[in-house]
């Protein structure tokens, strides 16, 4: 069976146009994979700086109350009492948090 130069030619554009369409989804998949990169990259440095600036701020809040418990504890005469004023607020807090989180995992409710 010969085959006409119309039915050649066709086979022939098909053949092109799937290398070709082969060749652009290579360059497709390098271009994208180049802008995960840059995209990982940038959330990274991102993620970086903050979780140093949160670091940095809970340092400071830290040496900030030593600094207030030390003041107070000069003011009133006695490290320990400045030392019990200083926590009292955080302990509250975490009496609270505790009741609260225990009313949420409530089952009954």
């Amino acid at each position: 069976m010969v085959r006409s130069d119309r039915q050649v030619s066709t086979i022939k554009l098909v053949a092109e146009a799937v290398r070709l369409a082969s060749s652009l989804a290579v360059k497709e998949i390098t271009l994208f994979s180049g802008e995960v990169d840059r995209i990982v990259r940038v959330v990274s440095a991102y993620t970086l700086w903050g979780g140093t600036i949160v670091l940095l701020a809970c340092v400071s809040g830290f040496l900030l109350l030593m600094a207030l418990v030390k003041g107070l504890g000069g003011l009133i005469g006695s490290e320990a009492v400045a030392a019990v004023i200083g926590a009292a607020p955080f302990a509250a807090a975490a009496v609270l948090l505790t009741v609260w989180g225990l009313r949420k995992m409530d089952v009954r409710r």
